[in-house]
């Protein structure tokens, strides 16, 4: 049996920090352990925080000490030695290029980069930054070497995997009870803002309830303010918030990986910023309809001096949406779930578990399948690869792929997929006079790694033993030399020609005889 695939996680968290980068790490970590991966985190900076945070993962911890930019490579090499990562996986803005490629150099891994600043040099292996941004590559430009594999927006959302399968917000008909959740330690003390806006400002007089850690700073007067008001519950130290968002018929919030898991529940939110960094995903997803950002223009921190403009402009958001139509509420759930499904954190275990050479799957597609192989034909370098570049309309490609299935004399229609069940390639034969002919596709997220000439070599012996031995062509464009390579490695003969289609490369490979 091959030894299990290792991965290390570099993050920290602290009461001013707070926890997000280190949560969004643990939910990869426990994506990557259900994927077969054993994996250790090094952390550094307040341990207190770092180690109440982690306790309800079954990871090893190897600690770093205190500073997070005074020698950290040579202190994560130094305690990765005994463990020879596959990957290592960095969340840390104070760690850049130099960092990556000092881990990669030390440890032979591969380096996964989680940002979403683009403010300083990286050289990762693989760039993940799971917010939206219209443009997300020519935000890193100048950044990180623009042949870098990426995985880019909430399709790839850092959630704990449990949230594929948690309940979903149903909106009610009225605001019944509102939770307000400001991050793992509100270094700002926003969640006593938001509860002043809504009981002074907007006079909501329901349940509230409000979601803190042990760790806040401002523990202390925040009970104290929840004790002014009846039906005002303060909770501390939740293991995770999937349920605390799907009750709530309203949520206050903060930007970050919070508001990503917000939209997977369906929960309706009015959204601040608290630190500079969630003014970048902010306007992307208030402008996408998955929530509203409250306070454009408001300053980030929450003093004397601010908290009054803050309550202000909160409390009036609040009341406005309390007297909206529940159409309102409902039109933010299904955008939201639209955009996070929660399978994020496992798509991402999986390109690194396939990238790092783990095992492809290959099963017969079925109806299920339906829309992921229009999605896959309609991406956009796949319409541009293609001999016709239009769109497919989905209901003419309803009935061609239901025909396909229903004859599988004339065509075999193949998904490969990760070990975690994640689909990453398709393979479609169709019967030709002379043999069978080849299309196939990979998913843009695990394109870079090698993943077109495993998964066609996979369908060849699969095609060979449900129908035997055959010759094989393939057709491509001139213009698209990742297939002309695979094809290449894969030892097929190639000659350019022309008809209909335009002028291409025709592939042709014989059965081998023993």
């Amino acid at each position: 049996m091959a030894s299990a695939l290792r991965a290390a996680l570099r993050a920290d968290a602290s009461a001013e920090l707070g926890t997000g980068h280190l949560r969004r790490c643990l939910s990869l970590a426990q994506a990557l352990a259900d994927t077969g991966f054993d994996v250790v985190a090094l952390g550094s900076g307040d341990r207190d925080v770092f180690m109440s945070t982690a306790q309800a993962y079954p990871f090893e911890v190897r600690w770093l000490g205190v500073s997070p930019t005074i020698g950290d490579a040579d202190r994560s090499l130094q305690v990765l030695q005994s463990f020879a990562p596959d990957w290592v996986v960095v969340d840390h803005y104070l760690l850049d290029a130099n960092w990556h490629r000092a881990l990669k150099t030390g440890t032979g891994a591969c380096v996964l980069a989680i940002d979403d600043l683009a403010d300083r040099l990286l050289a990762p292996d693989l760039l993940l930054d799971h917010n939206p941004h219209p443009d997300p590559r020519q935000k890193y430009a100048g950044r990180i070497d623009p042949r870098t594999p990426a995985l880019m927006g909430p399709r790839f959302a850092l959630l704990h995997p449990a949230y594929a399968t948690a309940p979903r917000h149903v909106p009610a008909e009225t605001v019944r009870s509102i939770g307000i959740f400001m991050g793992g330690t509100d270094p700002r003390n926003a969640c006593a803002a938001a509860l002043l806006a809504c009981r002074e400002r907007a006079g909501f007089d329901g349940p509230v309830e409000i979601v803190s850690s042990r760790s806040s700073p401002h523990l202390a007067h925040l009970a104290r303010l929840c004790g002014q008001w009846p039906d005002t519950t303060l909770t501390l130290d939740l293991p995770d918030l999937r349920e605390f968002f799907a009750r709530h018929d309203l949520q206050l919030g903060s930007g970050g990986g919070a508001a990503l898991e917000r939209c997977c529940i369906g929960a309706p939110t009015l959204a601040i910023a608290v630190a500079d960094n969630q003014l970048v995903a902010l306007p992307h997803l208030s402008a996408q309809g998955v929530l509203q950002w409250v306070g454009r223009g408001l300053p980030i921190a929450n003093d004397a001096s601010t908290d009054g403009l803050l309550k202000a402009a909160l409390g009036d958001a609040i009341r406005a949406l309390l007297d909206a139509p529940v159409q309102r509420r409902q039109a933010l759930s299904a955008q939201a779930m639209r955009l996070v499904d929660g399978l994020g954190s496992r798509r991402v275990a999986a390109v690194m578990q396939v990238a790092a050479g783990g095992s492809l799957v290959v099963r017969h597609a079925d109806a299920g399948d339906e829309q992921l192989i229009l999605d896959w034909a309609n991406e956009t370098s796949a319409r541009a690869n293609a001999f016709n570049p239009r769109p497919i309309d989905p209901d003419a490609h309803r009935h061609w792929f239901a025909a396909r299935l229903a004859d599988a004399s004339a065509c075999c229609l193949l998904l490969l997929e990760s070990a975690n069940a994640v689909p990453v390639a398709q393979v479609r034969f169709d019967r030709m006079a002379s043999g069978w002919e080849i299309s196939y596709s990979v998913d843009a997220a695990f394109r870079g790694w090698g993943v077109g000439r495993r998964a066609l070599s996979l369908a060849f012996d699969e095609l060979a033993r449900r129908h035997g031995p055959s010759p094989l062509t393939a057709r491509v464009m001139l213009h698209n030399p990742a297939s002309v390579a695979v094809f290449d490695q894969l030892d097929f003969a190639r000659e350019r020609v022309h008809d209909h289609r335009g002028e291409h490369w025709l592939f042709s490979r014989q059965p081998t005889t023993s």
